[in-house]
């Protein structure tokens, strides 16, 4: 990604897209299917809407030969955001937010990212980390930390830019027990030193 120094310090900014995903809750009528072992309560993942957000920090890395470890610090924002739509026969559809929950996190996630070219402009990598909780909205209290796991994927426009983007899955449930778990898509510029 940059030339020169392989150990590298800098800034990175840019949006983010959130989702989540989430249970879809519903009656296990089959009896045969109770007996089975099976819970009474049963979920069918969904997807939350798709809300825009940002994210700002910093990362240090360190390149060899074939590509880089990086240490990124970030602080993010994140949105789950549930409307269902009702139907009401021939007064319309009616709209209900089901869940609208907002949070911030420190990030610290290490990854380490292959070159693709013998130019070292292009890159792909596999990383994670904990993401701390700073901030939330409503009286639930969520996880603490939540841990990712995200696949990155990036360009180098000079030795000193970058644009990046990750591929990013809450490992664990956002609130315990919940089935409820973060995606998030950050897309951000780097600045190197």
């Amino acid at each position: 990604m940059f030339a020169q120094n392989p150990l590298r310090f800098g800034i990175q900014g840019g949006i983010q897209m959130n989702s989540a995903i989430l249970p879809d809750i519903e009656l296990n009528e089959s009896i045969d299917d109770v007996l089975d072992g099976n819970e009474v309560v049963k979920g069918v993942p969904q997807y939350a809407q798709v809300t825009f957000n940002y994210r700002a920090g910093g990362f240090v890395q360190y390149e060899d030969a074939i590509g880089f470890s990086q240490l990124d610090v970030a602080y993010s924002t994140a949105h789950i955001y549930k409307e269902v739509t009702l139907d009401g026969g021939i007064l319309g559809d009616y709209y209900v937010t089901a869940l609208d929950r907002t949070y911030s996190y420190l990030d610290t996630h290490l990854s380490y990212n292959l070159y693709l070219s013998k130019n070292h402009n292009a890159f792909v990598g596999l990383g994670g980390g904990p993401s701390f909780l700073l901030h939330f909205t409503k009286n639930n209290e969520p996880e603490a930390v939540n841990w990712n796991a995200f696949l990155n994927l990036g360009v180098a426009l000079s030795d000193n830019i970058s644009i990046l983007t990750k591929l990013q899955l809450g490992v664990n449930e956002v609130y315990k027990d919940s089935y409820v778990h973060h995606i998030m898509v950050p897309v951000v510029v780097c600045v190197g030193f």
